[in-house]
Formats: structure tokens, C-alpha cells, sequence
């Protein structure tokens, strides 16, 4: 297809690895899911301590607000709207790009959904190897110099175990 990047090697063998965005993120039919993940939970930790500090300096300038005479009562509003922005920057899309991230193991590819909303799809074919690294995957594919990384993917020690049995079927 379009979206394929593909080499030819030596002997005319076509090498098909890595097809992105254009990728639909579905199962074929007859396709079994082995591993489905998203990021683990800890990847959240400082978009809520954000959210906490944020959450403490307006409403402290609030009350500060208060008890303070001659204070616009419109300042409590800009406060609040300030609020309300950063909240949402620092907290809100931290967890939606979160939540829309997926690593998808089958018996046939590798899916990945980034925060995004790029697709990798990988052949178990195109593997040479792999490993686990920093709380992701790397992934180094026949036909590449450089390995291709996942980053936080969810359960990353049950992912390579089932990846591990599946490429060994093969």
C-alpha cells in the first residue's frame, strides 16, 4: 500500500517494516490479541503534581484576594480562568494524549498508537530482535540500522514474554 516503507534488498526480497498514520488502528480478521496495553499509570505522576501546585498558588492568591480591601472582585474571575487554563494544559491533555496511547501485540503485528494519533504497524516477521529498555520497547527490525522504540509501554516485562513466545512459534 501507499503507507508501507519498504527497501529492496540483495535478491529482490521486498522488506515491508514499519507502515504508519494512515494505518487503521483494527484487527484483521482471524488476527488474536496477545498483549493490549497503554502506558502505565506513573507516566501521569507530574502532570498531578502540577495540577496540585497550580491548584494551591490560585487559591491561595484567592483568599489572599479576601482579605485584602480595595481588590477588584473581577480579579477573582481571572484568577479562576487562569486556573482553569492551566489546568486543562498541564492536566487534562497530559491524560487524554495518555489515554490514546496503545501497544497492541498479536499473532500476526505489532499496532502502536502514539499520543498523536500516529499508527506504527509492525510485521512479527520484520522483528530481528528485541528487548526491553527504560520502561519501553525497542524493537530492531531487518532492513533498519537504528531499533524502533517504545516508549512507557504498559506491562512491558508481560509484552516481551508474549512477544518472546510468539516470535519463537514462528
Amino acid at each position: 500500500t501507499a503507507s508501507e516503507m519498504c527497501t529492496t534488498s540483495g535478491r529482490n526480497s521486498r522488506i515491508c517494516a514499519v507502515q504508519q498514520s494512515r494505518v487503521k488502528f483494527q484487527l484483521a480478521e482471524g488476527e488474536t490479541v496477545l498483549a493490549d496495553t497503554n502506558p502505565p499509570l506513573t507516566s501521569l505522576i507530574f502532570p498531578l503534581l502540577e495540577l496540585i501546585v497550580i491548584t494551591g498558588i490560585a487559591w491561595i492568591a484567592i483568599g489572599w484576594m479576601d482579605v485584602t480591601p480595595f481588590v477588584n472582585p473581577q480579579a477573582h474571575n481571572i484568577v479562576v480562568a487562569v486556573w482553569a487554563l492551566l489546568s486543562v494544559w498541564r492536566f487534562v491533555l497530559p491524560v487524554v494524549r495518555h489515554r490514546r496511547q496503545r501497544f497492541l501485540l498479536t499473532d500476526r503485528r505489532i499496532l502502536a498508537r502514539s499520543a498523536r494519533g500516529a499508527v506504527d504497524s509492525i510485521p512479527l516477521r520484520q522483528i530481528h530482535s528485541f528487548r526491553r529498555q527504560r520502561g519501553g520497547l525497542s524493537i530492531a527490525l531487518w532492513g533498519f540500522d537504528q531499533p524502533v522504540f517504545f516508549p512507557q509501554v504498559g506491562k512491558a516485562r508481560a509484552v516481551e514474554r508474549a512477544l518472546d513466545e510468539s516470535l519463537r512459534r514462528r
